[in-house]
């Protein structure tokens, strides 16, 4: 089975323009189109990653 993260800097989502739906590209058809209202154009949104903290400058100790 497999385990699909639902937050992070790894996921994927599409965004509908015509009507503004938010899905996983699992639901979206073989097609390609939207699966409430039919639009072709699917868009991809990306979310920015987030870094790990950095050090901070200086002698450590």
């Amino acid at each position: 089975m497999r385990i699909i993260p639902l937050r992070g800097a790894g996921v994927a989502w599409l965004k509908c323009p015509a009507c503004r739906l938010k899905c996983r590209p699992t639901a979206v058809g073989p097609d390609g189109q939207c699966p409430r209202c039919g639009e072709a154009r699917m868009l991809k949104l990306s979310f920015g990653g987030r870094t790990a903290p950095s050090a901070p400058d200086g002698d450590p100790s």
